[in-house]
């Protein structure tokens, strides 16, 4: 996976050589910065290098997102403002894993999301009384439309008075045609609470790959609370004092992304044992560090591929579709994988289916083409054909997008939201 060295200190993020380290601007130091002492250097150094050991490494079907790895034997870059405390900084490491759902999954997710789909245009079908509301309205509106004077493009232009009356029916048939479209707003509105978390559930289920990004800290001020998509866990207590004393005193890991069986393996990659062997204790050579992180990686090239569950749980209220799938297996304990590759030296811890058929020529033609073809016969001429085409418009908009084919579900290119 890639992997960042990043320490978070006094001042701002500045980019070198693939590792962000914080250093302070001058103008948020007023007496100026003081460059770190050796012993600074040497806790951030080795404390980086741990960090990125502890990383967990892609096993199958996971992938390491980008190519680009930093080196743990690079020197940071510290600096602080003058005055500030001896260890006023965070070391940190991250990187990213991507898992790619194979076509099995990605039809069962499609076959998920269809249904979803249905259960939302269900709910916000109108009822009969009000579907008659809107068709009478529509049929108003094309009326009012139909009564204004009508005209050629050979014909005189307009007289005051029947220009007059071409206005009044326009505001006419635009007033009928926004009450139309307000019942369905309405409607809409009223089942908001159920149709939501279909279309955001819906929308989880587009994408054919789920990312994670993996962030480890040491020292921390406070501890990240787990959330929808974060899940996250510490060893220690928090730090106020950040580093202060150049001891280890917590580290805390955040694992971002989709919750499901695909982040429980990236979570099951996360040598625990190794993370909190570094508490209270003096930290790894860099040089053993970086032979943990050989290793890691090939003792994951050479693990078997996770057992990871295609589908993932619909929300409440959505019926599940008839794709058998098992249940997910546990990821290979990181413990276990770590334990066959870590080195021996002084300092290391040893831890889719086709598209619906086409519509028919009649069904294709939008509202807005009906309203212009009506426009042109009562208006006249292509004046007519616009407003037509304007208030059929704004009546299509009622229904025309729920006639739309669905789209055949992507079977192996990255579909990103």
């Amino acid at each position: 996976m890639k992997t960042i060295f990043r320490l978070r200190s006094l001042g701002l993020l500045a980019t070198c050589a693939g590792a962000l380290i914080a250093l302070p601007a001058r103008a948020d130091c007023p007496d100026g910065v003081r460059n770190p002492t050796p012993a600074e250097t040497d806790f951030a150094q080795r404390a980086g290098a741990a960090l990125v050991a502890g990383l967990p490494e892609a096993v199958r079907p996971l992938e390491r997102q980008g190519t680009q790895r930093s080196d743990p034997l690079a020197p940071p870059r510290l600096s602080f403002c003058v005055g500030s405390p001896v260890g006023s900084f965070s070391p940190g490491a991250g990187g990213a894993l991507v898992y790619r759902f194979p076509p099995a999954a990605l039809q069962a997710r499609a076959e998920q999301r269809r249904q979803l789909q249905r259960q939302v245009e269900a709910l916000e079908k109108l009822p009969p009384d009000k579907e008659a509301q809107v068709q009478q309205l529509t049929e108003q509106a094309r009326a009012a439309a139909a009564s204004a004077p009508r005209r050629s493009r050979k014909d005189p232009a307009f007289t005051p008075e029947q220009q007059a009356q071409v206005e009044r029916a326009e505001a006419e048939a635009n007033r009928l045609a926004q009450a139309a479209r307000q019942i369905q707003f309405d409607h809409n509105a009223s089942v908001k609470p159920q149709a939501d978390p279909l279309k955001a559930r819906a929308d989880q289920l587009q994408g054919a790959q789920q990312q994670f990004s993996v962030s480890i800290a040491m020292n921390v001020e406070r501890f990240a609370q787990p959330a929808a998509e974060v899940e996250a866990f510490a060893f220690g207590a928090p730090s106020p004092g950040r580093s202060a004393g150049l001891r280890v005193r917590n580290i805390a890991v955040e694992v971002k992304g989709p919750a499901g069986p695909a982040r429980d393996a990236v979570l099951g990659l996360i040598d625990r044992g190794y993370l909190q062997g570094l508490l209270d204790k003096p930290l790894p050579e860099v040089a053993a560090s970086r032979q943990r992180i050989e290793a890691n990686i090939a003792a994951a090239t050479a693990a078997p591929p996770l057992a990871i569950a295609p589908t993932v749980p619909l929300t409440a209220g959505a019926s599940a579709p008839a794709v058998a799938s098992a249940p997910a297996a546990p990821a290979p304990g990181a413990q276990a994988i770590a334990a066959a590759a870590a080195p021996s030296s002084a300092g290391a811890r040893n831890p889719c289916p086709p598209p619906a058929q086409g519509e028919t020529a009649e069904a294709a033609r939008t509202s807005s083409q009906v309203g212009a073809e009506v426009g042109g016969a009562a208006l006249g001429g292509g004046w007519g054909r616009g407003i037509g085409s304007a208030v059929g418009g704004a009546l299509g908009a009622l229904g025309g997008a729920a006639k739309k084919p669905e789209a055949a579900p992507a079977t192996g290119t990255d579909c990103p939201r």
